[in-house]
């Protein structure tokens, strides 16, 4: 007797398992090798998984942030960030990327750009939030250096206009007429 059972559908279901773990796999590939930091977090603001990016930014090695809050890395002044992100994350909310400062492992600031992004789990639920943290410290720099070249641009600008418009008044005092400095004599 023999009897023939139809196994191409576990083979598809094996196949897509397969393509799924390689996708996963090239994924957290390019998440653990990217320069930026890439954190996420729970919808309590705890760090759920923390890559080589974000302890290179920060100092922090994974040990030591996951389980923490990510309020670890906001300055004081800053705290009031936080609530506001995780309250439109949870209302399904657009969070605009936008410029902040971060606290690093050794109570410096860093500039950054941030980029937020839900986490939903399979069932499309939103269960925390992704950030992609950029240092932009270097690019601050050569704002702030462009903006003070600009002021002094102008203020020597200003100078060069009051000097000229002495020149011109000393002149004009000086002058018998009004046509006694351009017109030439015949």
């Amino acid at each position: 007797m023999n009897t023939l059972v139809d196994i191409s559908e576990r083979h598809r279901a094996e196949q897509r398992i397969r393509d799924s773990e390689v996708r996963f796999r090239q994924i957290a590939a390019i998440v653990e090798s990217t320069e930026d930091a890439v954190v996420t977090k729970d919808l309590d603001g705890v760090i759920t998984s923390w890559n080589q990016g974000a302890q290179r930014l920060f100092g922090y090695s994974a040990e030591e942030a996951i389980g923490k809050p990510v309020t670890m890395l906001i300055p004081m002044d800053r705290q009031d960030e936080e609530p506001v992100i995780l309250a439109r994350i949870r209302r399904v909310e657009r969070v605009e990327h936008f410029d902040t400062v971060r606290q690093r492992k050794d109570g410096s600031a860093v500039d950054i750009s941030l980029t937020i992004s839900p986490v939903r789990n399979p069932e499309g639920k939103i269960v925390g939030a992704s950030k992609i943290a950029r240092d932009i410290s270097e690019r601050r720099r050569a704002e702030e250096r462009q903006q003070l070249l600009l002021r002094e641009l102008d203020h020597r600008v200003k100078n060069l206009f009051a000097l000229s418009i002495g020149v011109v008044a000393l002149s004009a005092r000086s002058a018998n007429t009004a046509f006694a400095l351009s017109v030439p004599a015949s």
